[in-house]
């Protein structure tokens, strides 16, 4: 092997290597012992794949990376579910090692331009021969078997490998491809993104200050932020300006598409269903500490905005549609991403994440960008468990729906007392 192809990561096969096979738990700690990254691939879903993993004693946080079906176009034999891997690693593939069980996965895992070590427990070691090592167990590889010191022939002489396919034919490699942008990069685009927004509702505030000058009243008398007519229209304004650069910058980042980046990818109707139970969980032990708190439900600021508000439909659509549709693009969708691959791993993204979209929340008390902020938690553990944007649209949009709706009840309730 040459110096260029030093193993730095390995990639265990959950659909076989993993589930039920004596030795998986030793051979991974020793593998961090070693200071070798370790990841897992899986064909099924997330939630399936975590629950599997605590099971076999190797729950998700053991772990550098985890690539599911829900990250990838293709299945094996195509190579996508450990190029992904390599790229939520930030390793090249070379440096990766893919520890295979079955035929497509080792041709998965030598198209994508890995070494490959195949275990001979659920196909004959004839039909592994692709691979560039087969061991009889699990527990018979050792740590030169994955990094390819004095490996040995990758196969017995005299049996021939399998063909490859021309699908997969390595003579025409893959196309060359890259992760999200780096941590430096995502702060720095990501900055761009939030002064254009800032900028398009500077610019409504221009022509709602005008436009309040002309009808006779004072614009300056007032608190632009607690004004529903300019909310309204900074909101909606703003909104395709961040999707629109967000959607740029991702498709700038060559060798990754924008629904992997941003993750769009359909969540079931009982997952929705769960994390959407979450969230009313959220608000109702907010509200109870709240009240406890003996603290306003509904902020003043809030009540402003809604009895200020010209046309109520435009900001419905603001605040249930625009403003999640703008924020979950930005944060869960283009933050989350670039954050997550870099050292602050799924916990330091989803904090990070979720403290700055509070703070930008500048019209509330500490208080409420506390609440924020724990809203901005569960809206990322969702993200992340779930790998969909999907989810944290709908929770967010149900979140304002509530606040909204808890808004009105307090006006028809002040309005009925006097």
């Amino acid at each position: 092997m040459s110096a260029e192809r030093r193993i730095e990561a390995v990639i265990f096969d959950m659909d076989g290597v993993l589930e039920g096979f004596p030795g998986a738990a030793e051979r991974v700690q020793a593998c961090r012992n070693a200071g070798l990254k370790v990841a897992v691939a899986s064909s099924a879903d997330r939630i399936k794949l975590d629950s599997n993993l605590r099971k076999i004693g190797l729950p998700p946080e053991r772990w550098d990376a985890i690539v599911t079906v829900e990250d990838v176009a293709h299945k094996k034999p195509a190579p996508d579910i450990y190029l992904a891997a390599s790229r939520k690693l930030g390793l090249s593939p070379e440096q990766c090692v893919v520890i295979e069980d079955a035929v497509n996965g080792v041709q998965a895992a030598k198209s994508a331009g890995m070494r490959c070590v195949a275990v001979a427990q659920t196909f004959p070691a004839e039909q592994l021969q692709y691979a560039d090592l087969v061991r009889e167990k699990l527990a018979e590889i050792s740590l030169d078997d994955l990094v390819g010191a004095q490996a040995g022939p990758s196969r017995p002489i005299g049996i021939p490998p399998l063909p490859i396919p021309a699908a997969l034919s390595l003579t025409e490699p893959s196309p060359k491809r890259s992760g999200p942008w780096g941590f430096w990069a995502t702060i720095g685009l990501g900055t761009v993104v939030g002064v254009a927004d800032v900028g398009v509702q500077n610019g409504v505030l221009i022509v709602w200050i005008a436009a309040q000058s002309w009808l006779g009243q004072d614009p300056l008398g007032q608190s632009t932020g607690g004004d529903g007519t300019f909310v309204s229209l900074a909101v909606c304004a703003s909104m395709p300006v961040a999707v629109g650069l967000v959607w740029l910058f991702v498709r700038l980042r060559q060798g990754i598409s924008v629904k992997e980046y941003l993750a769009l990818n359909p969540v079931s109707w009982w997952t929705t269903a769960r994390w959407l139970t979450a969230l009313v969980g959220l608000v109702i032990v907010s509200d109870g500490l709240t009240r406890l708190l003996n603290r306003p439900i509904v902020p003043e600021v809030l009540i402003q905005t809604y009895q200020t508000a010209v046309f109520p439909p435009l900001l419905w659509l603001a605040v249930v549609v625009a403003a999640p549709l703008g924020e979950e693009t930005f944060f869960r969708g283009f933050l989350f991403k670039g954050l997550l691959h870099s050292r602050l791993g799924g916990a330091g993204t989803i904090v990070l994440t979720a403290l700055v979209w509070a703070v930008i929340h500048r019209q509330y008390d500490w208080y409420g960008v506390a609440t924020v902020f724990a809203a901005g938690l569960l809206l990322g553990f969702a993200r992340l468990r779930t790998n969909s944007i999907y989810s944290c649209l709908l929770m967010h949009a149900l979140m304002n729906l509530i606040a909204t709706i808890e808004v009105i009840v307090v006006i028809r309730l002040a309005g009925n007392s006097n």
